[in-house]
């Protein structure tokens, strides 16, 4: 510090004059920190034998904090209790408020401050060389004067999973003791056999080594499934490695070398997929009850819980893979469990593609089949494809046998389907009715030989039939139909030309009765659907009674539960017809909003605050003797005005390096917002709040409201779980998403205009 105080108050150390040719004095003067040159955007200068170096660029070298006044024209410095003041053109300078006498003044060339660099290096206490033949001033930091920092120690290498890549090993070690010097550690895994030394390991390329920084603990770090050894080959199993771990030092400090670990050899305990995956159409009722799925297990079961089944439309399928499956809803695939052998599963009506849609004849698809272990996903293996299959019917659908009169005779039953939608191959309908005492199956050849005057020719005019029976209607086996006989019914579809006649799935059993009794309604439901505080916000579902033949009407009773711990039929019989909504039989199912002047059983009007309960009534008509049937009560509602959501406005788009970037302005009214939603949607594909609202977790990425104008990175797969591709056009939309149940969730904005990656 004496040497540092002697050269300043002395004046600057007085670089030698040399007598130059002009081929030296043109070359540039050239600044080097640590070993490093520092750039600058104006050269540095030399004036009466000092070296002068841009002021801002000199001062942030050596992480010090500048401010400067322009009417003053003068800087000041600050670095760790050390403060400079230099004015422009001044040769008095002050270091800590004690006066110190340039030899050269700062100065301006070319709109940049320029300031003589010993003066400004010694001051913040770093070491000054001139290299008078190099032309170049060497300054070492107190940082850079360089140390030999400590290796890590105890590196471990630990297969903590089952994915085949860098994602299975994890690597430990103990952090070097003076840890302060180290700028970060590099892991470096290496094929067993190999060994590093100090120079090849700093000379390995970053792409390479995976990067660690010093936090004061001991690292346990998981490679990813991008990781590479040393040789730039991906991390994989049955490659035994040793890992070594370099410690950085900053600035001029030394880098050190760990030694090795101990050999690892990643082992993955599902290896395969299942295998020989093969679809077959095995049916003709128009949906996933036509599609058989059969499959090998896999050798070692050991970590499988289940196999899922995923129906892939065929033009989908390249995109298809683990990621994606995971990505699939429940209702989307097929659950099967594992049973030790083979496994064959004809899906079932309901079954649908990974897209939502259900299996219908006329797509293509493909299958995959997934071998699942719920404890760990990353041990899920997925099949290659199956072969394609688009299903085909010549078959029937939507088959329902009811019992419809009263007669004792055939005119009680009828029957009623869909035609499939392509009829060109089938000449006729044959409706069958087989006495199950007789059949516990009836076949094609069976349906083949049955006499003419023993089933019912149905025509293939019209897209559907419902045909009751005549009295004169036989079974199979020439029975005229009766009352208390057990019956199930076919139907065979009869081909034309070489086409092979189809036989139905059987009917359920039906034994037709002689029964004047009347049934109540079913699935009742309510909601408050409105904020009209009356009748206007209440809403009424339910489906009719399964025979209506002695139903009148139906009449909906909205109770207040505080009067009525119990209500009953007696009770319901009694109320005035201007207390009640009266609803026709017609159709299968009634979906009613009352009107603002519906009143409940006491004749009051329906309000906000109260609690009601809801009946339905089915009164009886024509020959009926019995009494109106009363179904159960409804769940309990209370009307209640809801706080509407108000969308968010001005979204727009921007897509940078195959990120789509998001931005809208906030909603008006944020108090009753949880979230925003930011939703990639297919260009083509309809979307409303109710597809919104059903969007998984997973497909969709959100935003805690802040009172700013949001700016977010949207989710890598649409709101179908698919991932987002390059070439495919796709639109945004943003849901603000209400913060509790009581308010609407209506809050979906306008979509953008249309882009592509």
């Amino acid at each position: 510090m004496k040497k540092l105080w002697i050269s300043i108050l002395a004046g600057l150390l007085v670089f030698p004059m040399l007598l130059q040719s002009p081929a030296q004095a043109a070359a540039p003067i050239k600044i080097v920190i640590d070993g490093v040159p520092l750039p600058t955007d104006q050269p540095p200068i030399s004036v009466r034998g000092r070296t002068l170096v841009p002021l801002r660029a000199i001062f942030e070298a050596f992480d010090a904090t500048t401010t400067w006044n322009k009417q003053t024209k003068t800087v000041t410095a600050t670095k760790e209790g050390t403060t400079i003041i230099l004015k422009l053109g001044s040769t008095l300078a002050t270091i800590n408020n004690k006066s110190v006498i340039l030899d050269v003044p700062g100065q301006s060339l070319k709109g940049r401050t320029l300031v003589p660099t010993r003066f400004v290096s010694e001051a913040l206490g770093q070491e000054v060389v001139w290299n008078s033949k190099a032309r170049t001033v060497s300054i070492t930091t107190s940082g850079g004067k360089g140390g030999t920092v400590s290796p890590a120690s105890n590196v471990v290498l630990q297969d903590v999973s089952d994915s085949g890549d860098g994602r299975d090993l994890q690597v430990s070690f103990v952090r070097a003791a003076d840890e302060s010097i180290v700028d970060h550690y590099r892991v470096l895994i290496v094929k067993a056999g190999n060994t590093l030394n100090l120079s090849s390991a700093q000379q390995i390329a970053p792409s390479n080594y995976s990067t660690v920084l010093s936090t004061g603990a001991n690292p346990a770090f998981k490679l990813n499934a991008g990781s590479r050894d040393i040789s730039g080959e991906l991390i994989k199993v049955n490659q035994p490695y040793i890992a070594y771990v370099l410690a950085v030092g900053k600035g001029n400090n030394i880098s050190a070398l760990s030694n090795s670990s101990a050999t690892l050899t990643l082992v993955n305990n599902i290896v395969s997929a299942p295998t020989n995956i093969q679809v077959n159409d095995v049916g003709d009722n128009g949906d996933g009850r036509d599609l058989s799925v059969s499959f090998n297990k896999l050798p070692d079961e050991s970590k499988v819980n289940s196999y899922r089944i995923f129906v892939v439309k065929a033009a989908n399928y390249t995109n298809f893979n683990v990621a994606a499956a995971n990505a699939v809803s429940s209702s989307n695939y097929t659950q099967v469990s594992k049973t030790g052998n083979n496994l064959s599963q004809v899906l079932a009506s309901g079954s649908r593609d990974v897209d939502g849609a259900l299996i219908k004849p006329g797509v293509s698809y493909r299958v995959f089949v997934m071998a699942v272990d719920s404890r760990n996903a990353a041990n899920q293996v997925l099949s290659p494809a199956s072969s394609a299959i688009t299903l085909s019917t010549t078959g029937i659908s939507s088959f329902i046998v009811s019992d419809v009169n009263d007669y004792g005779d055939g005119r009680d039953m009828k029957v009623s389907f869909v035609h499939p939608t392509a009829e060109a191959n089938i000449n006729q309908y044959r409706i069958m009715v087989v006495p199950t005492a007789y059949y516990s199956g009836f076949s094609v050849s069976e349906a083949n030989n049955v006499s003419s005057s023993n089933y019912t020719a149905v025509s293939t005019s019209g897209s559907s039939t419902n045909q009751i029976l005549t009295s004169s209607t036989r079974d199979v086996r020439g029975n005229l139909i009766k009352n208390g006989t057990g019956y199930q019914v076919y139907v065979l579809s009869v081909g034309s030309n070489s086409s092979a006649n189809v036989l139905s799935s059987a009917s359920s059993v039906i034994t037709l009765l002689t029964d004047f009794s009347m049934g109540a309604v079913s699935n009742l439901t309510v909601s408050d659907v409105s904020d009209n505080g009356d009748g206007r916000d209440i809403k009424v579902s339910f489906n009719h009674a399964a025979d209506e033949r002695y139903i009148s009407k139906y009449l909906i009773m909205v109770v207040p539960t505080s009067y009525y711990s119990n209500f009953s039929v007696s009770e319901a019989n009694r109320i005035s017809s201007s207390n009640y909504t009266a609803v026709s039989t017609s159709d299968n199912s009634t979906s009613q909003i009352l009107n603002s002047s519906s009143r409940d059983v006491r004749g009051n009007w329906i309000k906000e605050g109260t609690t009601y309960k809801v009946y339905v009534l089915s009164v009886g008509s024509g020959n009926y003797s019995g009494s109106n049937v009363l179904s159960q009560a409804s769940s309990d509602i209370t009307l209640s005005s809801k706080t509407p959501v108000v969308s968010v406005t001005n979204v727009t788009y921007q897509v940078n390096d195959s990120r789509i970037l998001a931005r809208f302005n906030k909603s008006s009214n944020e108090t009753n917002i949880s979230e925003y939603r930011v939703l990639v949607v297919p260009a083509k594909q309809g979307f409303g709040l109710g597809d919104a609202l059903g969007v998984t977790s997973s497909s969709y990425k959100s935003i805690i409201p802040n009172g700013t104008n949001p700016v977010i990175t949207a989710s890598t797969t649409d709101v179908n779980g698919s991932p987002i591709i390059k070439g495919k056009k796709y639109k945004l939309y943003i849901l603000a998403v209400a913060n509790n149940k009581g308010m609407q969730n209506g809050g979906l904005s306008d979509s953008t205009e249309e882009f592509e990656i």
